[in-house]
Parts: structure tokens; C-alpha cells; sequence
């Protein structure tokens, strides 16, 4: 009986064990399977960058400053129709800048001059059908609300915009903006400042509305802006573009801006009436571009968060900055494509108001451009201005160099 009761002892003790084997086999192939699933849902990228500046313009001294930084971003597929996304951005002193903060520039680092880390990217996108949804701190693209990307970090916007594809090229859409962070925003880059804020009010709401258009030779969008208690911005492109021969095309522009200031009037008066033209012609790596934009106003033309909206903006100066009645400004560019890889370039521009005595700055800049197997940029540009009024002639330097994963 003692042997009995051993052997079934053992049988069981051996069952149990087999048991166990195909429990732990199939946890394990659970484990691999969801592993798997998020590291296919799951794709990073971001870049390393390194920046150097030096300046005199609208200091009385020349001011520099180097720093390095880097972007790490991370989208997680929820299923077909839902993408998280978070992104840190980062902005280090490299410890070679000056010891008195005083001669440091402060277009890399943070309102002290110093690093900073922050949460730039954090959306949501959203699908259906033919709507796409973005939800969050996010990059913008737009004429009056620009990333800009031209330092250590880019402008960044919380944002949500939902856009309608009514057909292959051609979409709408409306969206919300409340606050932006960037080297742009006026105060500290390393956070998010009310849109009203960055423009010289106060407030944080601004809604966008938009038609865009993408034809085979015409290209054409209109942008409605409305800053509740600041202005309200109507802004319309066209540019068309053909081939002439075989290694001659060539591209025309037109550009309208209007704006004027609604409400409380936070920003003061707002009355712009802005156009502008474009020209450029291509032959073989050789382009010519002639630009202009006039303001037939009395008031500033339109500022903008981020970048410039118009056709004549160079590396320092773009219309909205010329004080006076009537501004205008003129800019002959010539570039020259050397490679796919390597561009040089050229441009002379001249803003000024209807009394030259209020507003007269020449600017000349130089730049080349250098990409490598679409990874690693650099990107030098040279700007010479001169202020015929008051400051007289000054000069900037800007080196960024970007490797991207």
C-alpha cells in the first residue's frame, strides 16, 4: 500500500511539474508576444546639435555664446487611429562661454543664461477617415506661428488643430493655440508663455482657420487668425511655378497680409496692410530671387510668433521690425546649388519707412548649407547690417550643426 500511495505520489509531483512547464512556456510566449507589440508600436528619433553665435546687433557690445543640445522623442501606436508622442528637449552650456553673463548672447540658454531641460512635445494624434487631429505641445507650421527651427531648440506651441483633407490636395481646418516656448517668445524659452504674452498683451487664446491648396504649378493658402482682445489677421499666398526648358524654370509669388486690433486692444493700434511679391528663376544650379514687400499703412506691419511671414525676411531683419509709416523692404538673393548636398548663397536687402530719417538698415547676409546623406546638416550664416541712423554697421555669425536619428 506504501508503494502504491509512493507511485501515486510521484505521478502527481510529475503531472504537476508538466503543468507547470506549459504554464511558464506560455507566459513566456505572452511576455515575447507584447514585447514585440510595443517595439513595433513603438519608434524614437530626435538629433544632436551644436550651436555657436556671435553678435553685436542691438547690443552696444559684441556678445557670443556656444552651447549643445539634443531632442529625444518618443510615439507609441495605441492602435490605427491613436499615436501618443512625448519630447524632451535639451540646451547645455558647454562651460566655454564667458564667466560674466553679461557678454553672452541669449538666443541658446534659458532667461539666466544658463541649460535647461524641458518637456517640449507631448500630443496625442488622432485619425478618421480623412480628419487628422493633433492634440498637445507640438511643432507648428504656419505663416504667423512658426517652429523656426534656426537655434539649439526650436519654437514650440500647445496647440490643437484638426485638419480636413476634402481631397488629395486640397485640406482645411481650424485650430487653438494657448502658449509657446522658444528662443521667440520674448521671455524665458525654456517655457511656455501665453500667446497674448508673446506679443506684447496679455492672454493665452488664439484661433486659427485655414485653406491650403497644392496644385502642379499653383500652390495657394489662406490663414485666418483671431487673438481674442489683440488682432485679428487675414493672411493669403499664391506662388506658381513652370519650367521653361530644360534647365531653365522659374517662380512667381504673391502674398497679402491684414490685420487690425480688435477688443480690448492689448497690443495698441494694429492696422497692417501688407503685400508682397516674389520672383525666381532658375537655370541649371544657378537661382536669382527677388523679393518685395510694402505696408500701405501707418501702423507697424504684422508681428509674428515665430519666424516671418513674409517673402522679404532675411537672418535679422524682416518688415514687421522697421519703425515708421509706410514700410517697405526690397531683397535681391542669388544661390548656388554646388551638389545635392551643398548650397552657397547670397542676399542684399533694404527696409525702410516712407521718411528714411525714421527707419534705414541695409543687411547683406552669406550662407552655406551642407547635407550629408539627409543625417548631419551645417548650416554658417553671415549677416552684415547697417543702420544708417543710429547704430551704424554691425555683423552676426550663426553656425548650427545637426546630426539627426
Amino acid at each position: 500500500m506504501n508503494r502504491i500511495k509512493q507511485c501515486t505520489l510521484l505521478l502527481f509531483l510529475f503531472s504537476q511539474l508538466a503543468l507547470a512547464d506549459v504554464s511558464i512556456a506560455r507566459l513566456e510566449s505572452s511576455v515575447a508576444s507584447f514585447s514585440q507589440t510595443v517595439e513595433n508600436s513603438t519608434s524614437c528619433g530626435g538629433y544632436l546639435r551644436a550651436g555657436y553665435m556671435h553678435s553685436a546687433l542691438g547690443s552696444p557690445e559684441k556678445l557670443s555664446t556656444n552651447a549643445v543640445g539634443a531632442e529625444l522623442g518618443c510615439s507609441v501606436a495605441v492602435n490605427v487611429s491613436a499615436t501618443l508622442h512625448l519630447g524632451a528637449f535639451t540646451s547645455i552650456d558647454t562651460g566655454l562661454n564667458h564667466s560674466h553673463k553679461d557678454d553672452m548672447h541669449g538666443d541658446f540658454l534659458n532667461e539666466d543664461k544658463g541649460s535647461y531641460l524641458m518637456l517640449g512635445e507631448a500630443y496625442i494624434d488622432l485619425s478618421y477617415d480623412n480628419i487628422a487631429i493633433r492634440l498637445g505641445r507640438q511643432r507648428l507650421d504656419t505663416p504667423h506661428m512658426d517652429s523656426d527651427d534656426l537655434r539649439i531648440v526650436p519654437n514650440l506651441f500647445e496647440a490643437y488643430m484638426v485638419d480636413f483633407k476634402l481631397a488629395d490636395n486640397l485640406h482645411t481646418g481650424v485650430g487653438f493655440v494657448r502658449n509657446m516656448s522658444g528662443w521667440e517668445n520674448g521671455a524665458d524659452q525654456s517655457h511656455f508663455e501665453g500667446v497674448g504674452d508673446v506679443l506684447g498683451g496679455d492672454g493665452s487664446q488664439s484661433w486659427l482657420a485655414w485653406v491650403s491648396h497644392e496644385g502642379e504649378l499653383l500652390d495657394s493658402q489662406v490663414w485666418y487668425y483671431n487673438i481674442p482682445d489683440h488682432a485679428q489677421i487675414i493672411y493669403v499666398d499664391m506662388t506658381y511655378g513652370a519650367q521653361l526648358t530644360n534647365g531653365i524654370s522659374y517662380e512667381l509669388g504673391l502674398q497679402l497680409d491684414w490685420g487690425e486690433d480688435i477688443g480690448d486692444n492689448r497690443v495698441g493700434n494694429v492696422e497692417s496692410k501688407t503685400w508682397g511679391l516674389s520672383v525666381a528663376l532658375s537655370y541649371l544650379q544657378l537661382t536669382t530671387i527677388l523679393t518685395y514687400n510694402r505696408n500701405n499703412s501707418n501702423e507697424a506691419a504684422l508681428a509674428s510668433l515665430g519666424g516671418g511671414a513674409f517673402f522679404t525676411s532675411m537672418e535679422d531683419q524682416t518688415l514687421d521690425a522697421v519703425e515708421g509709416e509706410r514700410a517697405e523692404a526690397l531683397v535681391l538673393g542669388l544661390e548656388y546649388a554646388a551638389s545635392e548636398s551643398f548650397i552657397l548663397g547670397a542676399t542684399v536687402g533694404q527696409f525702410s519707412a516712407s521718411k528714411k530719417s525714421d527707419y534705414d538698415v541695409e543687411e547683406i547676409d552669406l550662407y552655406f548649407n551642407y547635407n550629408w546623406q539627409e543625417d548631419v546638416s551645417l548650416d554658417v550664416v553671415y549677416a552684415q547690417v547697417n543702420d544708417t541712423n543710429l547704430s551704424g554697421e554691425d555683423h552676426q555669425l550663426r553656425t548650427i550643426l545637426t546630426y539627426r536619428y
